[in-house]
């Protein structure tokens, strides 16, 4: 699998997260709405799908609206993971505009490597963690970049971040609120707190989006609680139950009290 997804070209890849994204927006991926979000020909679409299908990573017959496979699904989602993490940084980190973002993640998400794209999901969170960073250092930033805006002195930054430090630290969820993401029921919503696993599995788990502060749902449990079926921003995942004892959740307040 990930052979193959590395001998994809950024062309084969712009498909396969076009074709999950009109799904998500449509429930299908017809070759017109393809042709017309890529300005390609519907010509050059039947042969590129006809490439994907050769490949196992889509369903495709003529006439037929072609379908992603589960191959072809885990590369769109890896796709699109990277453009979020990178459309993230550009907006929340450079204060890049929204749609200029948007632009140059999709030029970016083809060029950047795993190992590289896992730091910067891991430097957004240390920037909010951070007592020397969160929104007033972003802000500190926004300063620099405008010579007519008065930069404030690190001293009085310094104190200022402090405060946010400790007032953000009271916030957070005690170890008592939390708990593991295999803990919870089908149905039930959580907002990740720390991926606490390593090497491979941690990886994966973040490589599939499952960062500080995402939203994440159980849609289905196996009977032996193995496999564990979530959604992650939109996306369906199958996690292992090793790995998702490795995900630390706190619980919705209105599902800890039972309403």
């Amino acid at each position: 699998m990930e052979s193959l997804a590395s001998s994809l070209s950024p062309e084969m890849e712009d498909y396969l997260e076009t074709i999950a994204s009109l799904f998500r927006i449509h429930g299908e991926a017809r070759v017109t709405d393809i042709a017309e979000r890529l300005s390609i020909s519907k010509a050059g679409v039947t042969q590129a799908l006809r490439s994907l299908a050769a490949k196992g990573l889509v369903d495709y017959r003529p006439y037929v609206s072609p379908t992603l496979t589960e191959s072809g699904k885990r590369v769109a989602e890896r796709v699109q993971h990277r453009h979020d993490v990178l459309k993230r940084f550009l907006i929340e980190v450079l204060l890049v505009d929204s749609e200029l973002a948007e632009a140059n993640a999709c030029r970016l998400e083809h060029a950047v490597d795993r190992s590289v794209l896992e730091r910067l999901a891991h430097f957004m969170d240390f920037v909010k963690r951070c007592p020397r960073g969160g929104s007033k250092w972003i802000r500190g930033y926004e300063h620099s970049c405008d010579p007519d805006k008065e930069t404030e002195t690190c001293e009085r930054c310094m104190v200022m971040a402090i405060d946010e430090y400790r007032n953000r630290h009271h916030m957070l969820p005690t170890e008592e609120a939390t708990m593991t993401l295999a803990e919870l029921k089908p149905g039930e919503t959580g907002r990740i707190v720390r991926v606490g696993s390593i090497g491979s599995i941690r990886r994966r788990i973040v490589d599939m989006g499952a960062t500080s502060g995402t939203s994440v749902t159980v849609v289905k449990v196996a009977p032996l609680g193995d496999p564990i079926e979530v959604k992650i921003k939109g996306y369906s995942l199958t996690l292992r139950k090793e790995e998702a004892e490795a995900i630390t959740i706190e619980a919705r307040a209105d599902q800890e009290d039972g309403k």
